[in-house]
């Protein structure tokens, strides 16, 4: 998955005098994910937020395979067990996007949600090994691992990660937290979503009668933090 801006950079073979330019994808824009199924009906409004905020170039991640084969519920519980088994930790796969990145934006900025975070931060950690700068890496509500968040921080080719955790809220998962703690809050997570009334770590990914003002105030939040 690839998309993008040409950018050109230099190399002198031995064999000539003048540079020959290659051309090297660079992405820009801002994708943002949302938690597990990455269908819920608060993308889209939360997607308009951002983009009233400030945050213009900006699109949705793409639906993952598991949300497309298994569908519904069964892709949102398939992407539940790998965010708690695999993905909270470092992954050397190749994570490569396609969405939004011909535009004219001035950031390459990546938004994750839950599940979506995740994707977020393994798409921050390819891309900036491999030179391209990250400028911002939003994790909200996320249960990434502690040592992956901790070499995310430290890559000079991210500028800027901004965690935002929803323990406020009664959110059981936090950046950073150990296996025994993010299982021991299984129970606690099922419940919340069940109930379907935007509570604890579903803050923002139910819609509820307050929703508008919850996105609007995470969408000025992110802006806050640097995001264009």
């Amino acid at each position: 998955m690839s998309s993008i801006l040409e950018h050109v950079a230099s190399t002198t073979p031995t064999t000539d005098k003048e540079p020959v330019k290659l051309k090297v994808k660079v992405p820009r824009g801002t994708i943002y994910w949302g938690g597990a199924g990455l269908n819920g009906g608060y993308v889209q409004p939360q997607i308009e937020a951002f983009r009233k905020a400030g945050i213009k170039h900006i699109w949705v991640g793409l639906t993952n395979t598991a949300t497309k084969v298994m569908g519904g519920e069964f892709g949102t519980i398939v992407d539940a067990i790998r965010a708690g088994l695999i993905i909270r930790y470092e992954d050397e796969s190749p994570w490569t996007i396609d969405s939004g990145m011909d535009q004219p934006a001035e950031q390459f900025n990546l938004i994750g949600y839950s599940y979506g975070s995740l994707l977020a931060a393994q798409t921050a950690n390819f891309y900036s090994k491999k030179g391209f700068k990250v400028d911002n890496l939003v994790l909200i509500g996320s249960p990434i691992e502690k040592e992956f968040l901790f070499k995310l921080r430290a890559y000079r080719n991210i500028g800027k990660v901004t965690v935002i955790d929803l323990r406020e809220h009664g959110d059981p998962i936090y950046a950073g937290m150990p296996l025994t703690e993010l299982t021991a809050g299984v129970p606690q997570l099922a419940k919340d979503m069940l109930a379907n009334k935007g509570e604890g770590h579903f803050y923002y990914g139910h819609v509820v009668p307050d929703s508008q003002r919850r996105w609007t105030d995470l969408a000025k939040k992110i802006y806050d933090a640097g995001l264009r």
